[in-house]
């Protein structure tokens, strides 16, 4: 057993996938550890209440955000892959251009609906006429965005080790004019306005460093490609990108509807409460969502060369080795969550420690699930994974009611859990039988050829 798991590490995929990737996780865990001070500060200066408004604004924001984008990165690594193996050089330049056009024009409209919101929900969260305009303010971050047509970018030319350094200093920079803000004696609206400043340098520091990786790979001309015919010539890409985004949406429905649930349900100060709660659960999936990351690009290059033998050896032993690490990330972090969230956010959050454990929990099964999301999207079934997901947001909508309602924020994380075990379930028999199809009828050709 322990010869045929050292085997693993000498698959050049599993090496490409844990070079490429322990640089993103550690970017991923410096941002992490960033946005942990971050959070202490803000929850130790404010407190429940007026840190729960803070959380709602950034929940507001990113739901709006990922409803608006398209997230392009994906069409660039699919579509992106095969120009480059068929070696086309501005049919990539040309989606990269599409990719930021899209992006652009949807960061301009997510923000003037972020506008509009604020005016029309603050009775539901119970904020301010000034919290409200705030937030409208808020909304000028989703304009410095292109974060999709940057993520694209970083990934198809192998440009981790850069984007986890720029990832890095953009949150430390947050960070940075937060910690400054407090320390001036800011209230309320000064913590509001050094967060906007720190994320919009953050999001142009992420943007033109990308542009630059783009011209240093021989692709910096792409902003002068003309997008006349790009849907003759790539058929199926806006069905794609449509398909894509609305997974994507739900996705984003499914980890932060519940946030306004809790915000809507039970109120300002639960909403603070529960922003802890997703904020030390998440930092084990961000670290190893780095690796999905890598990993999404390689199953792309295996469904476009067919070699689906290596696609089920690859999907497999990754998502073993990641379920593995972040369940012994949960053991740890479980037997020491009382002293992390007095550590981290204080005594007055000290009701977060057992949703904490539960949620975390939810997050270990999700890290399984991950690369089985990844792999319907490398071999071109979006659409099947945007129906499974569809039916899983609504019984985890209801199952966040009625936990709510029952048991608070406990109940809450245990909703999450249930819908996680449930997404790992539908997903990893789907997909096997699926590449196992593929396999056998590959197969089946290459011995039609044969004779």
């Amino acid at each position: 057993m322990r010869l045929r798991f050292r085997a693993w590490f000498r698959d050049r995929a599993i090496r490409k996938v844990a070079k490429y990737g322990v640089p993103v996780a550690i970017g991923k865990a410096a941002m992490s550890f960033s946005g942990l001070v971050t959070l202490g500060v803000l929850t130790h200066h404010l407190g429940p209440v007026r840190f729960g408004v803070i959380a709602l604004y950034r929940t507001v924001l990113t739901i709006v955000d990922q409803y608006a984008s398209f997230n392009t990165w994906q069409t660039i690594i699919k579509y992106g892959t095969e120009q480059i193996a068929a070696n086309k050089p501005n049919e990539l330049k040309r989606l990269i251009k599409l990719a930021f056009v899209i992006d652009i024009t949807t960061s301009c409209i997510g923000c003037l609906v972020v506008v509009g919101l604020a005016f029309v929900v603050p009775h539901r969260f119970g904020w301010t006429h000034q919290e409200a305009m705030l937030c409208a303010i808020y909304a000028i971050t989703l304009i410095s965005k292109v974060s999709g047509t940057s993520d694209g970018i970083y990934r198809i030319f192998d440009a981790y080790r850069v984007q986890a350094i720029i990832g890095s200093i953009g949150s430390a920079v947050m960070t940075l004019t937060v910690v400054i803000a407090v320390l001036l004696g800011a209230g309320f609206v000064g913590c509001v306005l050094a967060l906007i400043f720190g994320e919009v340098a953050s999001n142009l520091a992420g943007t033109f460093a990308s542009f630059w990786v783009a011209h240093r790979a021989g692709f910096g001309g792409w902003f002068r490609m003309k997008l006349g015919g790009i849907r003759r010539d790539h058929p199926g890409l806006f069905r794609f990108l449509v398909s894509t985004n609305a997974q994507t949406t739900l996705k984003t429905s499914q980890a932060e509807l519940d946030m306004v649930v809790v915000g809507a349900m039970l109120g300002k100060a639960e909403a603070g409460l529960y922003r802890v709660v997703k904020q030390l659960g998440t930092i084990p999936g961000r670290v190893f969502m780095s690796f999905e990351q890598v990993l999404y690009t390689e199953l792309a290059r295996f469904a476009a060369a067919k070699d689906y033998r290596s696609f089920r050896s690859l999907l497999r032993r990754s998502t073993a080795v990641a379920l593995a690490l972040s369940t012994l990330i949960w053991v740890a972090v479980a037997i020491g969550a009382p002293v992390i969230v007095d550590a981290v956010a204080g005594s007055a959050f000290a009701e977060a420690v057992d949703p904490v454990r539960w949620y975390l929990l939810a997050m270990v099964l999700q890290i399984a699930a991950a690369p089985n999301m990844r792999a319907m999207i490398a071999l071109g079934r979006p659409g099947t994974l945007l129906l499974f997901d569809s039916g899983g947001l609504v019984i985890m909508l209801a199952a966040v009611v009625v936990g709510g309602l029952e048991l608070g924020l406990v109940g809450v994380a245990l909703a999450i859990l249930v819908h996680r075990g449930l997404q790992l379930a539908w997903s990893s028999t789907w997909v096997l039988r699926h590449v196992r199809g593929l396999e056998k009828e590959r197969e089946l050709q290459l011995a039609a050829g044969a004779r």
